[in-house]
């Protein structure tokens, strides 16, 4: 059974903008109110013997619609994304009926791949049955793929489906589908219609959003605070760690020093403290209140919620030890320190999670503010104020980027010593090209014993106190060899390394990761892998980097006092100035991962400077007085 395509219900209404209430020397980061298009494709799929149990009408009101409610349904799948997107993404799905040829009760007998080949085939029926639908004025991602593709049943099932998938198809009229997602409107536990599980899969399939509940179902991930680990039928919201991955809403990265902000607990502003070493490791504070749609379940009627994120965790919420390795990846700051969301009792969150007055957030708290790798951050989170009935005041404390964070020591110079022979074309030098796309391999079925090492000559001594390490990320032969432990040495010939500086585990990731130790002095450096990842025979490196600096040259300043080395206005919006002391000096802009942004030299006291993209970057100035690090918060 196939309709005409519904027509969208046009926008007739406006949405009142809340008003964001932030004290503060700076602005923030502001992206809301962009209303940009996504349209999809929804079929909702029957069954001879399970007939639709929503009309044409209905279904289009519940996906479309603006003002529609019903029993369960207290936003429609448009409203809520609007609303989540803070007003950046207006959603509009075409509907489409389709009814399965034979009845439900064989669909539940074939597994998940043959079971989505029925998605398939609906798909394929809008081709046959609709001939002048306008394909090509549906969204597109990045992989050419429809943005939006939304199947939903009138019955649980095929067996093992609901979710969302990548099948990589292409239809007979050459439309690709990458990604498409499935769902009921009424799961065999529900009494009622809700939108809950339909917006879940769309958050996998549309933004690319991880569960954040524990599929191995022995803790309780972030319970009822996420849609993409809740289940409540007022559907709970994004969260905050999402609305920063897609910049939804008022950022605020505070630079140095101690502000105070007054947050409305509307969810339009956060507040993200960033790890310094670690762009993909930050802390998001949120404010809200139990009254708003969504947090019927919140434990407060008003109060800030912490999450501490780090997105080099690629698994779901499933590791729960919260040691260095074995953290969420997005995970509910506690703030009674009991941390029952990892123990699994209660599985559900409760008062204790929320930072009330009286509550503070720093080092020496439980819990802390200190990175997972248990180096301190400094951060500090005091004086917690509810202001009347929706607004929360309190205070956060920044330090200055420390004396040790020094610039990348360049690659140029390096000379390769001796490495665990590879594979060829891979050789040792791949590790410190400078290109992360080529990479030193020790193959599958080497006998090399471990470690597997590289000795690499920085071509002059230097102090260094932090090592950065990009495992291979590609993904066909040869491949994998990602390193699990490893260990660091540093000495000023190839004959006497003493004690290793440092050593440790990596995560099992392509993303960049970093190692901190304490200043050593040496001119060659010696990577060791000790073992890799499951047992693998085979060692790659993608790219090492080291950070220090030349002592035959250069000392060190001491950052929080020497004032003479200013940037203004910090935050910027693009253009800043620099002003020095001195008349001659090497300026360096970093990013947060290290990469350069820029470099110049002046022999101006003051200098002007552009940046056209936003976020944190480090100013690195080089003079004769010695380095000096300024961080630089930009917000276009």
């Amino acid at each position: 059974m196939n309709k005409n395509n519904i027509k969208n219900n046009r926008l007739n209404w406006l949405l009142c903008i809340s008003i964001l209430f932030v004290q503060f020397s700076f602005t923030g980061i502001c992206q809301t109110d962009a209303n940009t298009p996504y349209h999809g494709i929804t079929i909702y799929i029957d069954y001879p013997d399970a007939p639709a149990t929503v009309n044409a009408v209905q279904l289009d009101s519940m996906i479309n619609g603006v003002d529609y409610q019903e029993q369960g349904i207290q936003r429609t799948f448009r409203k809520y994304w609007y609303e989540q997107t803070r007003r950046n993404v207006v959603m509009h799905h075409d509907i489409f009926y389709y009814r399965a040829p034979l009845p439900s009760t064989h669909y539940d007998t074939v597994g998940w791949q043959n079971g989505i080949l029925l998605w398939k085939n609906a798909l394929e029926s809008v081709i046959m049955n609709t001939p002048a639908y306008h394909w090509d004025s549906l969204s597109r991602n990045g992989s050419g793929g429809i943005s939006s593709v939304m199947i939903i049943s009138s019955k649980w099932g095929p067996a093992g489906v609901g979710g969302g998938h990548g099948p990589n198809w292409s239809l007979s009229n050459g439309v690709k589908i990458t990604r498409i997602y499935g769902s009921v409107l009424k799961a065999p536990w529900d009494t009622d219609n809700n939108m809950f599980m339909t917006l879940h899969e769309s958050g996998h399939s549309v933004f690319g959003l991880p569960d954040t509940y524990d599929t191995d179902y022995d803790s309780g991930g972030t319970s009822f605070y996420c849609l993409m680990s809740g289940g409540k039928n007022d559907v709970e919201p994004v969260g905050g760690p999402f609305q920063v991955q897609h910049n939804w809403g008022h950022i605020i990265t505070p630079s140095s020093g101690t502000h105070t902000f007054t947050l409305k607990a509307d969810g339009d502003s956060l507040i993200v403290l960033r790890n310094l070493h670690d762009s993909l490791e930050f802390f998001t504070i949120e404010a809200r209140k139990q009254s708003t749609i969504g947090n019927s379940l919140f434990p407060a009627s008003l109060g800030l919620l912490i999450w501490h994120t780090d997105t080099k965790v690629s698994t779901s919420n499933t590791l729960q030890e919260m040691t260095s390795q074995r953290h969420y990846a997005h995970s509910i700051v506690q703030a009674d320190g009991l941390f029952e969301l990892e123990r699994h009792y209660p599985s559900s969150g409760n008062i204790g999670d929320i930072y009330l007055p009286g509550n503070s957030f720093n080092d020496a708290t439980t819990p802390n503010t200190k990175w997972w790798d248990n180096s301190g951050s400094g951060i500090e989170l005091n004086d917690i104020q509810l202001i009347g009935t929706d607004q929360i005041r309190f205070t956060v404390t920044i330090p200055n980027p420390h004396v040790g964070h020094y610039p990348d020591i360049p690659t140029t110079d390096w000379r390769l010593i001796s490495a665990t022979p590879s594979l060829n074309g891979f050789e040792g030098s791949k590790a410190f090209d400078g290109n992360p796309n080529t990479y030193y391999h020790v193959p599958w079925g080497n006998l090399y014993p471990r470690p597997h090492e590289l000795v690499i000559d920085l071509g002059k001594e230097y102090v260094v106190d932090e090592l950065y390490y990009t495992a291979n990320k590609n993904d066909v032969s040869p491949w994998e060899g990602r390193i699990q432990d490893y260990k660091i040495y540093i000495s000023s010939d190839t004959l006497n390394w003493g004690t290793e500086v440092a050593n440790g585990t990596f995560f099992q990731t392509g993303i960049k990761q970093y190692v901190l130790f304490p200043n050593t002095t040496g001119r060659y450096l010696k990577f060791s892998a000790v073992n890799s990842f499951n047992n693998d025979v085979r060692t790659s490196i993608a790219e090492i980097n080291l950070q220090g600096f030349d002592p035959a040259t250069q000392s060190v300043v001491d950052n929080s006092s020497d004032d003479n080395y200013r940037i203004y206005p910090n935050p910027t919006s693009g253009q800043f100035t620099i002003q020095l002391p001195t008349d001659i000096a090497e300026i360096t802009v970093t990013n947060i991962l290290g990469q350069q942004i820029l470099k110049l030299q002046t022999t101006q006291k003051t200098t002007n400077v552009q940046l056209d993209n936003s976020g944190v970057y480090l100013v690195v100035f080089m003079t004769k007085q010695g380095i000096i690090t300024r961080k630089l918060i930009v917000n276009p």
